[in-house]
């Protein structure tokens, strides 16, 4: 069919049509859109390329990560998930181990009939207050950075520094600080186009984040969400740095940082696990050689890598000591000819103090009582000489000198000083402390050793008078728990021991200052290690005396628990299976561990004999004067066993 083809003729044409003109507007604003996007990407693909230049050479001075705290009006939303069990100990525990005393009670507990320790152990793992919940920002899977300010970024990089920095100088804080500055157009940008890598983790931002995390946990007493969620931003990389990444010195200041972070985070037996391995990545590099240090060209990267090894090197004797188990590696594999880090006195004192650390591990684990050794006396004097002798050695500017004489701590104004003058005196106390503590193991070395256990109590009052004059005149305690709790908790544990195993000599001498020392507790988180370890101790000791007349419903939140009398074997019942704190014991505030560890110390010093017949020996005759006879314990014996946790 042939028809004509007509139509009407538009009386404009299309440009002039109001579609034309919404359409070329919208396709101006994504033009511009478009190139804001570009330059950002551009700018972040240069800060990406510049990163990836520098840690594709072998360096140590990368930007140091500056903590950064959420300011409060962030938004942040609090969001449980399911979290893995705290970490369990192995079997092995070394003789200055935290939890070695849980083994030797083992072998003497069940044959009591008492409920066996490593049980209650267990049972307060399973019973303790939950793992804090972890937090997702307004951004949702986005970086954390992105809740951060630049402002609490440079806070808590400066607190890093004054707190941490100044003791394990691994990273200078100028260039993390710079690097944070450098960071905020990008963010800013993030921000505005949410657009944006799920998670910025080049080689400087890991170690911002990471900086970020100490800070975080040391401002929290280790108890920090936010910190939890930055570190979860870029725990597979930095694990996969750790373990199957190809060594490099560029990785060092990270995973220094890194097993700092869970020593931070009330995790010692995990930093131990990450220090004990940065020091054999150390050793694959040849960084303990002086010929291959010496072969790094760029100065400062050399100078860098020097000062992560050492820090590694002091870190791992520390946890050593603090988890009983063995260091990475002897001083011997290391190059004598390599130079200590003398731009850093503090450190260079704290690698000369691990070096003598390392002979009195080895007397400690010659005089372990269950393996049948006995103290050797003079050993321990020559160590304590040469332990005065090393305090000798330590600049003025880190060391304190008679503080008892003259009634006050004289500080420089300097923050940094004043912290690493307490730091070093109180390892000298420590270190003696654990020298001399086998003595209090039981009643019979305190009889054979008599100067050396005033000494070693004389030691732990000194430390315990200290912390809390420095809690009552300065801000330096109350500022950062976490750093003296090893010394606090180990001090108690002497008062307690030489209380209970010379009761006629020592009861009346430590209970002052096993008072004064319980003051400084009351502050303390529940969730703080020092906390847990108290708690366990009481459990442990509370166990000790399961066939007393103790309420197994007792809890320490009941107003009767310090005033209640001390208990008696001659009201005994039969034996329990153990004593059953309810939930809220293991969420007690400092106030109740004060109450309930003040009774425990009163229950035992209060009674005549301990409850281990078949280790009963006949005490020598009591000197005139000194009391009636008592009975003594053998090694294996006393409640040393129970309160081994907290060295």
């Amino acid at each position: 069919m042939n028809l004509p083809c007509e139509y009407a003729l538009s009386c404009c044409t299309f440009k002039d049509s109001d579609e034309f003109k919404t359409l070329t507007t919208q396709v101006s604003q994504h033009q511009e859109e478009i190139a804001s996007l570009k330059q950002t990407l551009d700018k972040l693909q240069t800060v990406f390329a510049r990163q990836v230049t520098v840690s594709s050479d072998v360096h140590a001075n990368g930007a140091t990560p500056g903590p950064a705290a959420p300011s409060p009006s962030q938004s942040l939303v609090s969001i449980s998930r399911p979290v893995p069990p705290p970490l369990s100990t192995g079997a092995f525990r070394g003789p200055t181990g935290m939890a070695y005393s849980l083994d030797e009670a083992n072998n003497t507990i069940p044959s009591m009939g008492i409920r066996n320790v490593v049980e209650l152990d267990e049972q307060y793992q399973r019973g303790s207050p939950g793992y804090p919940s972890y937090l997702t920002s307004i951004h949702g899977h986005q970086d954390p950075l992105l809740d951060f300010h630049i402002d609490e970024m440079v806070r808590l990089c400066r607190l890093h520094e004054e707190e941490i920095g100044i003791m394990y100088p691994v990273l200078d804080i100028r260039l993390v600080i710079d690097h944070a500055r450098n960071l905020v157009p990008l963010l800013d940008e993030i921000r505005i186009h949410r657009a944006a890598p799920e998670n910025l983790n080049d080689g400087a931002t890991l170690q911002l984040k990471m900086i970020m995390c100490c800070a975080l946990v040391v401002e929290s007493h280790g108890d920090s969400p936010v910190a939890v969620r930055i570190f979860e931003s870029m725990e597979a990389l930095i694990n996969k740095k750790l373990m199957s990444d190809q060594s490099s010195v560029s990785s060092l200041p990270l995973l220094c940082l890194l097993a700092g972070y869970r020593f931070l985070s009330n995790e010692e037996l995990l930093a131990w696990r990450v220090i004990g391995h940065v020091l054999r990545l150390c050793i694959e590099i040849g960084i303990h050689r002086q010929k291959t240090w010496g072969s790094i060209q760029d100065e400062s990267v050399r100078r860098n890598t020097l000062v992560s090894f050492w820090t590694a090197y002091v870190l791992d004797r520390r946890w050593a000591f603090g988890t009983g188990l063995p260091f990475a590696i002897q001083d011997d594999l290391i190059d004598p000819d390599l130079p200590f880090p003398h731009d850093h006195p503090f450190l260079v004192a704290m690698i000369t103090y691990s070096r003598v650390g390392a002979k009195v591990w080895r007397e400690l684990s010659h005089s372990d009582p269950t393996l049948g050794r006995e103290l050797r006396q003079q050993e321990l004097e020559r160590l304590n000489v040469e332990i005065q002798q090393w305090y000798d050695t330590v600049p003025d500017d880190v060391k304190i000198r008679n503080w008892q004489q003259q009634g006050t701590l004289t500080f420089e104004p300097s923050y940094d000083i004043q912290r690493l003058r307490i730091w070093t005196y109180l390892r000298l106390n420590q270190i003696r402390i654990w020298l001399y503590t086998p003595i209090l193991h039981s009643q019979t070395s305190i009889l054979e050793h008599g100067a050396e256990a005033y000494r070693v109590v004389n030691l732990a009052k000194d430390t315990i008078q200290f912390l809390h004059h420095l809690n009552c005149t300065t801000n330096l305690y109350r500022r950062a728990q976490v750093f003296y709790h090893q010394f606090l908790s180990s001090a108690i544990a002497v008062m307690f021991l030489a209380a209970v195993h010379g009761p006629v000599t020592f009861s009346d001498e430590c209970r002052a200052e096993f008072r004064l020392a319980l003051d400084l507790v009351k502050g303390l988180s529940s969730k703080s290690w020092v906390s847990q370890r108290l708690w366990r101790t009481i459990k442990a000791l509370r166990g000790h005396y399961a066939d007393d007349t103790i309420d197994p419903a007792l809890s320490p939140s009941d107003d009767t628990s310090a005033q209640s009398p001390p208990l008696t074997r001659a009201t005994a019942v039969p034996a329990r299976q153990g004593w059953e704190p309810r939930s809220n014991f293991l969420e007690s505030n400092g106030q109740r561990i004060v109450d309930e560890f003040t009774r425990v110390f009163e229950d035992y010093v209060s009674m005549p004999s301990y409850p281990f017949p078949s280790e009963e020996q006949t005490a020598p005759q009591s000197e005139p004067g000194s009391g009636p006879p008592t009975r003594t314990i053998t090694p294996g014996g006393g409640v040393y066993p129970h309160l081994r946790d907290m060295f």
